[in-house]
């Protein structure tokens, strides 16, 4: 056992408060035990995350082909204390979504009865703390929480099912913290770190061995799914990204989803066809994936890759057992004869030949679909051999051969989370993270945005990009699905009908790098909902935040969405519940809390200035928007500290995540000179703020420069009057009239005379 960790005897007293411990088993329940964990001897103080793992035995299953199970009382809430619960549970099979108890309050509150199994379940107590259970699942056992079925027993349980061959535990971890984000992070670094049997193991988490992320998430993508549905062919896919480059939205990224395969056409319809070759069907590519990848290259020279669909166990009803894949590679028969996949003694070699085949078509992403057939189609006896071997078999051939261009989807299952996409050392996928959008249902839009926000309070914590889902941008909710995907901190992907494109949207999510490529502007955090015990049905705005850390001078970005279509509605937000409790910043030339905060509306273009202990205005129109962004303001002190002047930076204002456009920003002072400088990723309207302990000085800049360049005066503003203090430099248009190209940095300097 590593010296960092210690397991010693449970110091109940701090989860005793709310729950009771299930007493010792009587024989008729599964014996829990519980160890409490601590970090180190020096991080047990009261107010730190107090955290316990609870075990009980899951047996194997007297039939060779049933999963054993197993369930035992983990905890017994203590009457009165309890007052909300928010629980991640089990949506169909492929997905989870957020569930809330129907009541807050004391009186109100109606226990823990979720609908379906839970895969985590915080609950808020009178006194504010969070007590938090997440279950540790892996290919050959899953573990969730249920409540009673007896509506006036308040009680959570574990469920255990064993599909492998030899006895096993379920572990819960379970924390008591200040509030829900402390808990879950807690909670998740202890699920990295303890083994299967028990011991607690080392992990650096610096030491990520998938790597940072590929330019490819940055890209703007287009995938054929409700854009051209099933119904695929090399000219219909051609003339679709052609139309796009004629609108000029020049996507770098094309996805080719269902229904390019060669398949046998068994059954009905698609859920019931299965896979015959690697190559495509014939009829609709004649010249084959080489041909179609050459042909959208030739005509749109923007496209840097093609990435194919495919489901993990080949197609919807797997491999056809009379094709040229069957002729290859060993099947198995599984699900009552209904089902052929590869075999796990071919399954390693399988991925790899596939992917070796797509690479040279000149493939170079993959988005693996279908994955909860893992868990829907294979009967335990085969499950626990193949699971894992299936999620180790797709995972290394992935990543040998397309780095971190895979998209891992209906694969929301916790065996598949926690084996593939919890340690930072395997390679960082991209996450689907909800269920599908689906244009054609009104009601869908709110409860997607709602869904992801909530979704990834959970998938925020493992070592993936979260994926939102495609959408399009000539639609009623286009702009809606257009800012909660610049703000989630994932990838941007168009759905859009042939002929039938808002290019203001696509403006407003896109910008031009220097060397003329049209790339998103993707906050480096993960976006989550800030207000985790509320539910759907209470109809309040959503908000949704992200960070985009900025080399020490991170922005806060704060997204609200009405959900309910109702009257307008004026919010005033705490700002500590953006920002945290504290912000420091180097900037400036010393190391100081900041005390005010610049917020820029996407919606309003109009900048407030708050202070720390204040409130952030934000207005919501019936099925409408809102981003903000929240930059520090630093004060420069200068002229001997006789003077200063506050500075905050904002990045790109025409773009919804336009703050995730800086790569670094510096801030100095001289005698009479301030320099406010931002690397910028892309070029747009640069925006900043200073307002001047002397009024009568503010608005005299001496120079601008972009790349080293000196910037003529027409191409910056200087706010007066309501505008009094924003400054806005138009980096596009200088940039075009110095003739820069790539070879200049863009480096873009405001010096403010002082």
């Amino acid at each position: 056992m590593n010296n960092n960790f210690l397991i010693g005897m449970p110091d109940h007293r701090a989860i005793e408060k709310y729950f009771t411990i299930p007493p010792p088993s009587d024989g008729s329940v599964n014996p829990v035990t519980i160890e409490q964990l601590h970090k180190s001897m020096g991080n047990t103080a009261a107010t730190d995350p107090r955290t316990w793992v609870y075990t009980f035995s899951i047996p194997t299953s007297r039939t060779s082909r049933d999963p054993g199970y197993a369930e035992a009382a983990l905890a017994i809430p203590v009457q009165g204390t309890t007052i909300s619960y928010f629980a991640t549970i089990k949506h169909g099979t492929a997905w989870v979504q957020p569930h809330h108890s129907s009541f807050r309050g004391l009186r109100d509150y109606e226990g823990f009865h979720p609908p379906r199994e839970a895969v985590m379940a915080a609950f808020m107590t009178y006194q504010g703390d969070v007590v938090l259970f997440l279950p540790l699942s892996n290919g050959e056992k899953t573990v969730y929480l249920k409540g009673s079925q007896n509506a006036k027993e308040d009680v959570v349980i574990g469920v255990g099912r064993n599909d492998g061959f030899s006895k096993v535990d379920g572990k819960v971890v379970v924390v008591v913290a200040k509030n829900v984000e402390e808990a879950v992070e807690e909670a998740f670094y202890w699920a990295k770190r303890i083994g299967e049997d028990g011991r607690i193991m080392d992990i650096e988490e610096e030491a990520e061995q998938g790597g940072g992320d590929d330019p490819w998430s940055d890209s703007l993508k287009y995938c054929t799914w409700n854009s051209l549905g099933r119904e695929l062919t090399d000219k219909r896919i051609v003339n679709a990204v052609n139309d796009l480059y004629d609108s000029k939205i020049e996507v770098q990224t094309v996805i080719i989803d269902d229904n390019w395969q060669s398949l046998d056409n068994n059954g009905r319809d698609s859920f019931g066809h299965r896979w015959t070759d690697f190559e495509a069907d014939k009829i609709a590519f004649p010249r084959g994936l080489k041909g179609l990848v050459e042909d959208i290259k030739r005509s749109n020279r923007g496209v840097k890759h093609v990435a194919v669909w495919h489901g993990i166990l080949g197609y919807w009803n797997g491999i056809s057992p009379n094709g040229w894949i069957s002729r290859n590679y060993k099947l198995r028969n599984v699900g009552n004869g209904s089902i052929y996949v590869v075999d796990k003694s071919d399954i390693g070699r399988f991925y790899d030949d596939f992917y070796k085949f797509l690479s040279n078509q000149g493939i170079t992403a993959v988005k693996a679909d279908t994955q909860c057939l893992l868990d829907e189609r294979l009967p335990s006896a085969d499950k626990g051999e193949l699971f894992p071997a299936y999620l180790s078999a797709w995972r290394n051939a992935a990543s040998k051969y397309f780095g971190t261009r895979a998209i891992s989807c209906m694969s929301l299952v916790p065996q598949i989370l926690f084996t593939n996409h919890l340690s930072p050392s395997l390679p960082k996928f991209t996450l689907r993270n909800s269920d599908d959008f689906f244009p054609h249902t009104p009601n869908s839009h709110p409860w997607h945005i709602f869904a992801n926000a909530h979704n990834a309070v959970l998938t925020a914590r493992l070592n993936v990009t979260p994926d939102w889902d495609m959408f399009q941008t000539r639609h009623e909710w286009a702009g809606y699905h257009a800012a909660a995907r610049c703000i989630s901190g994932g990838p941007v992907y168009i759905t859009d009908d042939v002929g039938s494109h808002d290019t203001s949207i696509v403006k407003k999510v896109t910008a031009r790098s220097k060397t003329g490529a049209m790339v998103t502007l993707r906050p480096n955090g993960k976006a989550r909902s800030s207000e985790f015990f509320v539910g759907f049905g209470e109809k309040r705005p959503l908000r949704v935040t992200n960070t985009a850390s900025i080399s020490g001078y991170d922005i806060k970005l704060l997204g609200t969405f009405d959900l309910d279509g109702g009257r307008e509605r004026t919010d005033m937000i705490p700002i500590k519940e953006i920002i945290g409790d504290e912000v420091i910043t180097t900037l400036g030339g010393e190391t100081q809390v900041v005390k005010e905060f610049g917020v820029f509306s996407h919606h309003t273009r109009k900048v407030q200035v708050v202070k720390s202990s204040g409130y952030v205005k934000m207005n919501v129109v019936k099925g409408g928007w809102d981003v903000v962004a929240v930059c520090p303001i630093v004060p420069v002190r200068i002229d001997g500290g006789r003077e200063e002047v506050s500075v905050g930076v904002f990045g790109l204002l025409e773009q919804i995540s336009g703050a995730a456009g800086m790569s670094e920003v510096k801030i100095a002072g001289g005698n009479s000179t301030i320099r406010v400088g931002a690397e910028l990723k892309a070029l747009g309207i640069f925006g900043i703020y200073a307002n001047y302990s002397d009024p009568s000085r503010y608005g005299k800049i001496r120079q601008v420069t972009i790349g080293g360049q000196d910037v003529p005066e027409r191409f910056w503003t200087i706010g007066r009057g309501k505008q009094y203090g924003e400054i806005t430099v138009d980096v596009q248009s200088a940039w075009d009239y110095l003739r820069l190209d790539d070879r200049w940095d863009l480096w873009v300097w405001v010096h403010l005379a002082v």
